[in-house]
């Protein structure tokens, strides 16, 4: 009997499982495409089309766009392939999905202990893009609007910072651990880059980098620097950003920013505190069940970070005038709940076999119920439900 080659089998298993990851890519590309089809043919209730009516705005000088680099994308895609902006809004936009799950996917490989992953990254991948809140139709009877949500299929903006936002906390916490100058250099750049992706994720970025510098004590000359050249950099953007948009009193395009505890967040939810407590059920759960391996997890600390300012800023600041209710500052909320869950979802499968079955089961059974609740959604909104639909009847509740 002749032995088994191993390098022949892992060479096999590695070409399977990037058979398998690219077939994944190529159906998310697929499946999101047509989706924004949909919402750029008004089948879908989304904001693309307001994107793109302001794209063209831009683009002739009549319009400040504070986050122009998804309307730049369209515009030049657009210009490039000689295809209609809508057309052009898909394709740049279903790209983006898929290359924000690349980018979890390789989050996830990075962090994992065991170079063999494939299937675990893969799962990761498909429960951190598709997951939704935890939703209980008694409490609060819509999914999205109160409790936010980790998956948002509405906003494009938001579709172009979360890629961003991802590899700023990554790289930023690579640069923290391993003083690399690559690290500092890539973190500074996608994090500058995230402002005109969307600026509401540099906003509670900054407060929490400095939060987290004091928390770990990094006060080396490098460190230092790094939060001196992010912070100098971000705020000048931010200036210029909120000096164009609110240069005129109620500004070209909305009202000045107020202070208001719970006034916009309100209008959604019955109860405020029940609408965080499903947001973050799960998040905390794993964290609370894994404490000590989570505690040395810088990522899921700074995630905590993030989520702690962005629920600061959702619940006291809002925008005057009209724009009151649209709520711009709840978009940091739904950043940081994308970023707890990635963190906290790789943590669990990591600590999977370590923890006891009357921990690891209840946690999956929520996972896996709220991956229901996502994937309930996102068919609701293909088959023309909007994102702020009230739910009169939910399949198991």
């Amino acid at each position: 009997m002749k032995p088994v080659d191993d390098s022949k089998s892992k060479y096999s298993n590695k070409s399977f499982w990037r058979i398998i990851n690219l077939l994944n890519l190529g159906l998310i590309f697929v499946i999101a495409y047509y989706f924004i089809l949909m919402q750029v043919s008004g089948m879908i209730a989304a904001d693309v089309t307001q994107h793109i009516a302001f794209l063209d705005q831009y683009f002739k000088g009549e319009v400040y766009i504070p986050h122009p680099i998804w309307h730049t994308g369209v515009y030049y895609l657009s210009r490039l392939l000689e295809i209609d902006l809508g057309t052009a809004a898909s394709l740049f936009t279903a790209f983006l999905i898929t290359l924000y799950a690349v980018i979890i996917y390789k989050v996830a490989q990075s962090l994992d202990g065991d170079p063999e992953n494939e299937a675990q990254w893969l799962l990761i991948t498909i429960i951190s893009l598709t997951i939704g809140p935890f939703f209980i139709m008694s409490l609060n009877p819509n999914i999205y609007m109160g409790p936010g949500s980790p998956s948002v299929w509405h906003n494009v903006t938001l579709t172009t910072v979360q890629p961003l936002a991802l590899l700023s906390v990554f790289f930023t916490i690579k640069f923290f651990t391993s003083q690399s100058l690559k690290y500092f250099v890539l973190a500074v750049m996608v994090m500058i880059l995230s402002i005109f992706a969307k600026p509401n994720f540099i906003i509670v970025f900054l407060p929490s980098l400095v939060a987290y510098m004091l928390l770990k004590k990094y006060f080396n000359k490098q460190q230092l620097l790094f939060a001196l050249v992010a912070i100098l950099f971000s705020v000048t953007a931010l200036a210029y950003q909120f000096a164009n948009q609110y240069k005129s009193g109620e500004g070209s395009t909305g009202g000045s920013v107020v202070f208001d505890f719970l006034g916009v967040w309100s209008l959604y939810t019955p109860s405020v505190t029940v609408s965080i407590l499903m947001a973050l059920g799960l998040p905390l759960l794993i964290t609370i069940f894994n404490f000590q391996s989570v505690k040395k997890s810088e990522h899921i600390i700074f995630s905590w970070l993030l989520v702690l300012f962005s629920m600061i800023l959702f619940a006291c600041f809002a925008e005057s005038g009209k724009r009151f209710a649209e709520g711009n500052f709840s978009w940091s909320w739904h950043i940081s709940l994308s970023l707890i869950y990635i963190f906290t979802i790789i943590e669990y499968f990591k600590q999977y076999f370590s923890m006891p079955g009357v921990v690891r089961y209840p946690l999956l059974t929520m996972m896996l119920y709220q991956v229901y609740v996502g994937w309930y959604f996102l068919i609701g909104m293909f088959n023309g439900i909007s994102y702020r639909a009230t739910i009169d009847a939910f399949p198991l509740f």
